[in-house]
C-alpha cells in the first residue's frame, strides 16, 4: 500500500489561498475559501499543504462526520475553546454570539479550518453563516472543505462565495490526462508520452492518491524502469489494492448515505455498459418510477444535458461501488442487464453473473455468447475487446480451448497473458504440449531468465500437431525470444528452434490459403490468420537475417529485407511487421553508412504506423535521432530521442530503455550543457539503472564521447569509444565513431596507434564504400599530421573533404556540396584541417585561405546547433588562421582595384579588412539579395552565409544590412541623393 505523502499539483490552487492569506495579513479583513470536490479528490491534502506555508499563523481545526448532523449545533460549538463548549447554549442566536465574541477577540493572524462541511448540523449551519457574514477587521482565513451536494446549508455557503468579495470557491476535479502526464514528469523523472499519461488517466481517474500509488511504484530505486513496473501498479489498483481500498470506503460512506432506492439505482448504473434513461432504469428495477432527485443529491452522477441519461461519474466511483456491491443484488442485476443489453455487453453481464454464481446460468453457454462477442470484436479489429472477452471466458472456465483462445488474443493484441493466472494451471491441467512450452517460455523470459526459456522451446515438441493458434502463441514467444537474445549478441542459440519454427509457420500458410478446414478458427478469420502467420514467421526470418550481418554485406541484406517486405505488402494486416523489417534495414543501413536509404526505410516506418508497433517505432525514433544528430539537425534528433524515451513505459521490451535514455542525452552531451539541460523531466536517477547491459554500454559510450569531444577531454574519448566498441551491438558498428577516436589519439600523444586504426577500418566491409574512404582518409591526415608530414596530411585531408562533401544531403533541404548526412564530421575535419595548416605554416601558409573558409562554415554549422564548445574550438582555430593571413605581404592582400568601380574610397577600403567570401557576400547583400538568395547564388547553406554576413558587419562597425547597403551605394548615387 502507498505510504507516500506527497502533495500533487495544484498550484493555481495554492496561488489563489496564498493571496487570500496575503489579504488577510495586510488588511487585517477576514477571508473565507470553499473548497469543493468529489470524494478522494485531495481538499484535504490541498488544504493542508497551504496552511504548511503559512509560517506564523494558528491553526483551529473542525473535523465532521456523518454521526455530527444528529447532534444539534455540533460544528459551531466546536469553534469555541474548549471551557465554553461544554455549557454552549442551544439557542441560534445566543451561540451566534457568544461564536462572535470569540471571533472578535482574534488578533493574530489564524487559520480556521472546517472539514466535511457537508456533514454540518443546521442549527451550526445558521452559526457559522452568520459568523462568516457578520465578522470584520480580524485576521482569520476561514477554509471549509466539502464534497458537492445539493443539500441547502451548503448552498448559501456558495451563494456567499459567489457574492461577497471577501469569499472565493474552489472546486477540485481529478487531474486532467495532461496534467497526469506533467505530473508523472516531474516525480519520477521519466519522460512520459502521451500514450502512457492516457493508460495511467483510465485507471486512476486523475484522482491523487492513485497517481502517487504510481509515482511510488516507478520510483522504487531497487527495480528498473519497465513497461512491467508500470503494468503491476496498475494492476493492483484494478484489484482494490493500496490507495484504492481508502477510496472504497469513501465511497461506500456515500452510498449507504442515501435511500435504498437509490442505492439500486447507483448499482445499476456501475454494473451497466451505457448510460441509462430513467424510463430504464425504472424498467430494470421493476418499479413504476424513481427518485431522480435523490439520485442526483447522491453527488455521484452526472446526467447528460442533451439525452438526459444518467451514469456514474467516474470510473474509479464506478469500481468502488462494484467492489462494495452484494453479491445477491449484483448477480441479480446483471442478469438483468444482460437481457436488456445486447452483442459484447450482454456477454460480459452474464459473465459477471456466471462468475459470482455459478448456478444463474450454464457456463457452457456463457463461453459460448463471451466466444461469439470475441469473434465479433476480432473481426472487427478491436484487439482488446477480443483480448477482455477471452479472458473472461477463460475465468468462466478454465479449460485448454479458453487458455488457447486466451493466449492467441493476448499474441494478436501484442501484450502478454496474465502470467500468474495461468502459468501453475497450464502446468496441471491438459493443454497442447506446444501451447504450454510456449506459456512457460514467456514466463521464464519475462522474468529475464533466458536459459529456462530456450530450454522450454526446445524442448521435444512436434509443432506439425499444433493447432494454428497454439503454434502461433509459441512461435511469437519465439520471437520474443528472439529479439531479446538477438539484441544482446546471443542470438545464435535460437537458430535451430526459429528455422523449425519457420518451417511450421510456412507449411501452416499453405493449408490457410488452400482453405483447409482443418486450421480454420472462430475467433480470427482466415484473411487475419494469414497475417498473423506471415507477420510472425518474415519476423523470424528477418532475426535470422540479422544473425549473419556480420559476413553479409548491407546491400545484400537489403535486397533479402526487400523480398520479405514484398512478401508480407501481399497481405493486409501485416503493417507491424512491414514496419519492424524498415526499422532493422534502416537500423543496418544508418550503422553501414548508407543515411539517406536508411532515413528513407525509418521516415516510412515512423509516419505511415506509429500506432501499429509502438516497439519498433521506438527504435526507428532513436537510429532516426543518431543520423539526424550526424547530419546537424539537433533539434529534430533531440524531439525523436525524447519521443522514444516517453515511451518505454510503453513497451515491455527492458532493451528499449538503455537505448531510448541514452539517446536523449546524446544532444545536450554533444552541447555541453548535459547536467543543465531544462527538461521536464530528469532522468538522471534512472539511466544508470537500465545501462548495465551491452545495449547500455555501447550507447552511454556514444554520448560521453561526444560530450568529451566537445570538452576536448580526449582521454575520455578515447576510453569512451573502445568501451563502445567492445560492446556486441548494432550501436556500435558505425565507422564514423573511429574517427572520434583517431582524433584523440592524435591530441592525446599517441599517434602511433593510429596505423593500427586505419588497418582496422581498412579490414570492414560493413560499411558503405564512401564512408570507409572518408573515414580512412581521415585517418591517414590525422596520422601524417602526428608524425609530422603537413603536407601529407593536408593532402589526405583535403581529399577527405571532397568525399565528405559529395555525400547526398539526409534531407532535400540539405544544399548540394554541403555533405549534410555528415555535417559534425565534415565539421570536425575542417578542425584538423585548421590545425594541420597552423602546425604546418611553414609549408602550407598559401592554404591558410581556404582552411579558413572550411573553419568558419565550420563555426556557422556547430552555431546552428548549439554547439558551445565545438563553435569555440573553431572559432579559436579560426582567429589563428586569420593571424597568420593578416601577416601575408601587400601584394597578397585583397587590392582596392579588385572591389567593383564607383564604391567610395572609405567603402574601398573597408572591404579589404574581409576575408575573400566575406566580401562577397557583402557585395550581394548591398545589391539587396536575401540571405537565401545569397546562399543559391553561392551554393552555400543559408546559415553559412548568416555567419558570414554577422562577421563581415562586426569587422566594419555596422549594426544592420541596412548600415552595409548604405556603405555600398556607389559615388554616383550618393552624389546624386545629397543634391
Amino acid at each position: 500500500m502507498s505510504t507516500s505523502t506527497r502533495f500533487l499539483g495544484r498550484q493555481s490552487e495554492l496561488e489563489v489561498i496564498a493571496a487570500a492569506a496575503e489579504a488577510v495579513h495586510t488588511s487585517v479583513a477576514p477571508r473565507f475559501l470553499l473548497i469543493e470536490g468529489p470524494p478522494g479528490v485531495g481538499k484535504t491534502s490541498l488544504l493542508n499543504e497551504a496552511v504548511s506555508r503559512l509560517p506564523g499563523w494558528s491553526r483551529a481545526n473542525v473535523y465532521l462526520d456523518p454521526a455530527d448532523r444528529e447532534i444539534p449545533g455540533y460544528a459551531a460549538t466546536h469553534l469555541l475553546r474548549k471551557p465554553q463548549r461544554y455549557r454552549a447554549p442551544c439557542d441560534a442566536e445566543e451561540l451566534a454570539a457568544l461564536v462572535q465574541e470569540q471571533a472578535d477577540a482574534i488578533t493574530e493572524p489564524v487559520v480556521l479550518v472546517i472539514e466535511d462541511m457537508q456533514w454540518v448540523d443546521p442549527l451550526s449551519s445558521d452559526v457559522i453563516f452568520q459568523t462568516l457574514r457578520e465578522i470584520e477587521d480580524i485576521p482569520m482565513l476561514s477554509m471549509v472543505t466539502a464534497r458537492t451536494t445539493r443539500r441547502p446549508e451548503m448552498h448559501r455557503l456558495i451563494r456567499f462565495t459567489e457574492t461577497a468579495g471577501e469569499a472565493l470557491r474552489i472546486v477540485l476535479e481529478p487531474f486532467t490526462r495532461s496534467e497526469v502526464r506533467d505530473l508523472l514528469q516531474e516525480h519520477t523523472g521519466l519522460p512520459i508520452s502521451s500514450n502512457v499519461a492516457a493508460r495511467v488517466h483510465d485507471v486512476t481517474g486523475g484522482f491523487p492518491s492513485y497517481l502517487n500509488h504510481v509515482i511510488d511504484r516507478l520510483t522504487t530505486l531497487d527495480d528498473a524502469i519497465t513497461a512491467d513496473a508500470l503494468q503491476a501498479a496498475l494492476r493492483e489498483l484494478d484489484r482494490g489494492e493500496g490507495p484504492a481500498e481508502a477510496q472504497r470506503l469513501l465511497i461506500s460512506q456515500v452510498f449507504h448515505e442515501t435511500t435504498e432506492d437509490v442505492q439500486q439505482m447507483l448499482a445499476l448504473l456501475a454494473l451497466a455498459r451505457y448510460p441509462l434513461s430513467v424510463h430504464e432504469m425504472s424498467t430494470l428495477l421493476g418499479v413504476e418510477s424513481v427518485d431522480v432527485q435523490a439520485l442526483r443529491d447522491s453527488s455521484l452522477v452526472t446526467e447528460a444535458m442533451t439525452s438526459g441519461r444518467f451514469s456514474v461519474k467516474y470510473k474509479v466511483f464506478e469500481r468502488c461501488l462494484v467492489a462494495d456491491l452484494n453479491r445477491e443484488l449484483r448477480v441479480d442485476l446483471q442478469m438483468r442487464l444482460s437481457r436488456v443489453e445486447s452483442g459484447i455487453a450482454s456477454a460480459r453481464h452474464r459473465a459477471g453473473a456466471v462468475l459470482l454464481d455459478p448456478g444463474v446460468e450454464e457456463p457452457a453457454e456463457t463461453v459460448e455468447a463471451l466466444v461469439q462477442a470475441a469473434r465479433a470484436a476480432s473481426r472487427i479489429g478491436d484487439a482488446a475487446q477480443a483480448l477482455e472477452l477471452s479472458r473472461l471466458a477463460f475465468e468462466v472456465d478454465r479449460s485448454g480451448s479458453t487458455l488457447e483462445s486466451l493466449s492467441f488474443a493476448a499474441m494478436r493484441a501484442g501484450t502478454k497473458i496474465d502470467v500468474d493466472a495461468t502459468v501453475s494451471w497450464a502446468q496441471s491441467h491438459e493443454v497442447h504440449p506446444v501451447l504450454r512450452r510456449g506459456i512457460l517460455a514467456r514466463e521464464s523470459l519475462i522474468r529475464g531468465d533466458l536459459e529456462a526459456t530456450l530450454g522450454f522451446l526446445a524442448g521435444g515438441v512436434d509443432l506439425d500437431e499444433a493447432t494454428p493458434k497454439a503454434l502461433l502463441c509459441y512461435a511469437d514467444t519465439v520471437l520474443q525470444a528472439s529479439r531479446t537474445s538477438g539484441l544482446r549478441g546471443s542470438y545464435w542459440h535460437l537458430l535451430n528452434i526459429a528455422a523449425r519454427t519457420v518451417q511450421a509457420l510456412l507449411e501452416l500458410e499453405g493449408r490457410i490459403q488452400a482453405d483447409d478446414p482443418d486450421v480454420h478458427t472462430r475467433i480470427a478469420t482466415p484473411e487475419q490468420l494469414l497475417a498473423e502467420t506471415r507477420g510472425l514467421r518474415v519476423s523470424l526470418q528477418l532475426w535470422q537475417s540479422l544473425e549473419g550481418i556480420e559476413d553479409a554485406q548491407p546491400q545484400y541484406f537489403s535486397h533479402e529485407v526487400q523480398k520479405l517486405l514484398d512478401e508480407v505488402r501481399m497481405v493486409p494486416g501485416t503493417e507491424s511487421a512491414q514496419m519492424a523489417l524498415l526499422v532493422a534495414r534502416g537500423s543496418v543501413l544508418r550503422t553501414a553508412g548508407h543515411p539517406s536509404e536508411a532515413y528513407t526505410d525509418l521516415v516510412t516506418a515512423i509516419e505511415n504506423w506509429p500506432g501499429r508497433n509502438r516497439r519498433a517505432l521506438a527504435y526507428a525514433q532513436v537510429h532516426m535521432t543518431y543520423l539526424l544528430f550526424e547530419a546537424g539537425l539537433w533539434s529534430e534528433a533531440q524531439l525523436l530521442a525524447e519521443s522514444a524515451a516517453s515511451e518505454v513505459l510503453d513497451i515491455s521490451e527492458d532493451n528499449v530503455a538503455p537505448v531510448a535514455f541514452n539517446a536523449v542525452h546524446l544532444v545536450p552531451a554533444a552541447r555541453g550543457h548535459r547536467e543543465a539541460h531544462s527538461w521536464s523531466f530528469d532522468l538522471r536517477a534512472h539511466v544508470g539503472r537500465v545501462t548495465d547491459t551491452s545495449l547500455g554500454h555501447a550507447g552511454r559510450g556514444y554520448v560521453d564521447a561526444w560530450a568529451a569531444t566537445a570538452a576536448q577531454d580526449h582521454e575520455k574519448v578515447v576510453n569512451s569509444i573502445l568501451g563502445m566498441q567492445v560492446e556486441l551491438s548494432t550501436w556500435s558498428r558505425a565507422a564514423t565513431s573511429t574517427v572520434l577516436l583517431g582524433r584523440s589519439l592524435l591530441h592525446s600523444g599517441r599517434a602511433q596507434a593510429l596505423p593500427a586504426l586505419i588497418t582496422k577500418v581498412r579490414a570492414d566491409e560493413h560499411s558503405s564504400v564512401p564512408h570507409r574512404d572518408y573515414v580512412l582518409r581521415h585517418l591517414r591526415g590525422l596520422a601524417a599530421l602526428g608524425a609530422g608530414k603537413h603536407a601529407a596530411a593536408h593532402e589526405h585531408l583535403i581529399a577527405a573533404m571532397s568525399v565528405i562533401t559529395a555525400l547526398p544531403g539526409l534531407k532535400s533541404a540539405h544544399v548540394p556540396g554541403d555533405g549534410g548526412a555528415l555535417s559534425i564530421y565534415r565539421g570536425l575535419l575542417a578542425l584538423d584541417l585548421g590545425h594541420c595548416v597552423v602546425q604546418g605554416l611553414d609549408t602550407l601558409q598559401d592554404k591558410a585561405d581556404e582552411a579558413a573558409e572550411s573553419v568558419l562554415w565550420a563555426a556557422s554549422m556547430f552555431q546552428g546547433c548549439g554547439a558551445e564548445g565545438l563553435f569555440h574550438q573553431a572559432d579559436e582555430i579560426f582567429r589563428t588562421l586569420r593571424k597568420v593571413t593578416a601577416g601575408q605581404a601587400p601584394q597578397e592582400r585583397p587590392r582596392l582595384v579588385d572591389l567593383p568601380e564607383g564604391l567610395s574610397s572609405k567603402a574601398r577600403f573597408a572591404l579589404t579588412a574581409l576575408t575573400t567570401r566575406e566580401r562577397e557576400i557583402a557585395l550581394m547583400v548591398g545589391q539587396s539579395l536575401t540571405n537565401k538568395d545569397v546562399a543559391e547564388e553561392l551554393v552555400l547553406s543559408v546559415r553559412t552565409v548568416e555567419y558570414h554576413v554577422a562577421n563581415a558587419l562586426g569587422k566594419l562597425g555596422l549594426d544592420s544590412r541596412h548600415a552595409l547597403r548604405r556603405m555600398l551605394q556607389l559615388e554616383d548615387e550618393d552624389d546624386l541623393r545629397t543634391a
